[in-house]
């Protein structure tokens, strides 16, 4: 017996699921659990930002309510007695504040005169001694110039290749807040070595010594009397 196909031809030709490529139909399936799981994560997102505001807001309205409440003014009672006596007071500090002056009139920062040199000295200067003295604090006879004489705050020796190094140093010198009178004291240059050994002093600035007062003039008395 033959075999007849009695389906219409539209039902043949109908695509079915199970003709579709596995991995179309996959692809598809995960594209629409991407975008059902990016649409929730968007809808917690906002509904979380809208709780934030509203919680905002709330705290704002009640910031303005407390701001609105007028806080009691405290009146403390002004303390007619002191505890200490001011006079007492006053006269201990103006005594600690003339001794804290007066050291400090008289103190040099030895640390800050080292760190100011080694700025300004020439990499190609090699010194070889530095000494460094306070400067006196005696007094001086009035009209006497208290810088009168040669330098003897700072003493410093060192060897170089030429004379205008040593010029180069002494300018730089001079430039040192707490250097004055920077004069130089010899420079020989040793044609064996080439070298030239040079010798810098200056006075180092601190507190003037107090200068004394004249001697009171004598008033003398005439003692010459006229014979009658």
């Amino acid at each position: 017996m033959r075999a007849v196909n009695l389906l219409p031809k539209d039902d043949l030709n109908a695509k079915s699921i199970k003709n579709e490529d596995p991995a179309v139909v996959i692809g598809s399936a995960l594209g629409l659990v991407v975008i059902i799981a990016l649409s929730g994560a968007f809808y917690m997102a906002h509904h979380n930002a809208g709780q934030q505001q509203r919680e905002l807001d709330a705290a704002r309205l009640q910031l303005g309510k407390l701001s609105l409440v007028k806080k009691p003014v405290v009146h403390v009672p002004k303390q007619t007695r002191p505890i200490i006596a001011v006079p007492a007071v006053t006269g201990e500090e103006s005594a600690l504040m003339t001794a804290v002056s007066s050291a400090m009139s008289t103190r040099i920062a030895w640390d800050r005169i080292l760190r100011e040199m080694s700025l300004v000295v020439p990499d190609d200067i090699t010194v070889t001694s530095l000494t460094l003295t306070a400067p006196s604090n005696a007094p001086v006879p009035a009209g006497t110039d208290p810088n009168a004489g040669a330098p003897t705050g700072l003493a410093l020796s060192g060897t170089t290749f030429s004379h205008d190094s040593v010029a180069r140093l002494l300018s730089r010198l001079m430039l040192v807040p707490d250097l004055s009178d920077v004069t130089l004291s010899s420079s020989s240059a040793d044609p064996s070595s080439g070298k030239v050994t040079f010798s810098v002093i200056a006075n180092v600035k601190g507190a003037p010594p107090p200068i004394l007062p004249p001697p009171p003039t004598e008033v003398g008395t005439d003692t010459t009397s006229g014979s009658s």
